[in-house]
């Protein structure tokens, strides 16, 4: 037998609904894509400005119909949890995490843009156009069984800060004139993963700018000491200078920067791509070089509307209460982003939330732009009947 799981129905799309409708929710308890039973199923309505109502029903047709409306533009989100019968959570049994939208076109960010913005962001890209993205150290890897065809390197650039980029490159061997992409990690420390395309080169960065491919006990010491909950010291927050995410973000953009050097690229395709943490470095980055990047591929972006807690939106993971975060909120730089961009969001997440990614993408400077907003997502994990629902600014195409 294999896990079970939750799929859910809405009446219409769910970011098509406008303000005081009602939402109706089907859920479904699943097994392997077939029905499945438990029993008993909690439930949790909670919704953006502060409406909650929970319940508990049986559980033996595995199905469930909820239903709920919001008076103003923002999210409800609804979770479900397949119990036993000591009212338990069942075990290998996955919650339910999704949601509805209301009125998503006039979601706008509660986060304003803070005196000295730009010349902050000014100073940042002095900094990185200071230091050419030079070679400090290329290190040959073994081919990997999966992938022979391909060269994979370990590499350190040259870049402000006092840390290299670091992160593993792979190029298709024998090929030229291909797109370049970098691929930002999410939060965490841990070293750059291998990626591989027969039709790009590929750069996946090391947030930290730290040694790849060493032992676990490398990254955990790390993160136990040195990095221990990086970015969120007090200190280095009052002042945007000193927060530890400058450096991250001008690092993602030497990368690219050194992107643009290699022989194999074609000279226009370069592409920015990351979730959560990574997707904030990709955007970034791409805004410290504005006329180069062509797509920005984007997924749970983090740091949307860090003040959305102040008129009683769901605010997401972090904290925020630091001066220096209101730098780095991706939605106040959403208006210098030009090139096209792909965002992927889902209805579940917490830590990312969909009202936040939502006002992300209506303050794109760009009208070459999707957000595809994804049925029974959360921030780490995918239902196997998830659903994606592609949203336009004028509608579904």
């Amino acid at each position: 037998m294999g896990e079970k799981y939750f799929s859910c129905k809405t009446d219409k799309a769910p970011y098509s609904y406008e303000c005081g409708e009602k939402i109706t929710f089907d859920i479904f308890l699943r097994e392997d894509h077939a029905p499945a039973s438990c029993h008993s199923i909690k439930w949790e309505i909670t919704a953006d400005f502060g409406f909650s109502e929970s319940g508990v029903c049986d559980g033996k047709d595995g199905h469930i119909t909820l239903s709920a409306s919001l008076d103003k533009p923002g999210f409800i989100y609804v979770k479900a949890f397949a119990l036993n019968e000591k009212g338990e959570n069942e075990e290998g049994a996955h919650p339910f995490d999704g949601g509805a939208g209301v009125g998503i076109k006039d979601i706008v960010t509660s986060t304003s843009k803070i005196d000295g913005y730009d010349k902050f962001w000014d100073a940042c890209k002095k900094e990185l156009f200071a230091v050419d993205p030079e070679v400090i150290e290329q290190k040959k890897l073994p081919d990997s069984p999966n992938h022979p065809n391909h060269d994979i390197y370990d590499m350190k650039i040259a870049c402000a800060g006092g840390r290299p980029v670091s992160g593993i490159l792979t190029i298709p061997r024998g090929k030229s004139g291909l797109p370049c992409r970098a691929i930002y990690q999410g939060y965490g420390i841990k070293s750059a993963w291998f990626d591989f395309s027969d039709e790009e080169v590929q750069f996946c960065i090391n947030a930290h700018g730290i040694e790849n491919c060493r032992e676990e006990e490398y990254y955990k010491n790390l993160g136990e000491t040195k990095l221990y909950r990086y970015g969120f010291d007090k200190t280095e927050n009052k002042n945007p200078h000193t927060c530890y995410f400058k450096y991250m973000m001008i690092r993602a953009a030497q990368a690219l920067r050194f992107l643009m050097t290699l022989p194999e690229w074609n000279g226009k395709n370069l592409i920015a791509q990351g979730g959560s943490q990574g997707a904030v470095q990709a955007m970034q980055a791409t805004n410290l070089l504005s006329e180069n990047v062509t797509l920005l591929d984007i997924f749970v972006p983090w740091l949307c509307d860090i003040r959305a807690g102040d008129i009683g939106r769901l605010c997401g993971w972090g904290e925020f209460g630091t001066m220096a975060m209101l730098f780095f909120d991706s939605t106040v730089r959403a208006p210098y982003i030009k090139c096209k961009t792909l965002i992927r969001a889902g209805l579940g997440d917490y830590t990312s939330p969909p009202a936040g990614v939502c006002a992300f993408y209506n303050a794109l400077g760009t009208d070459d732009k999707t957000l595809t907003l994804v049925q029974s997502m959360c921030h780490t994990w995918e239902s196997p009947e998830s659903e994606n629902f592609p949203y336009f600014s004028f509608g579904e195409k």
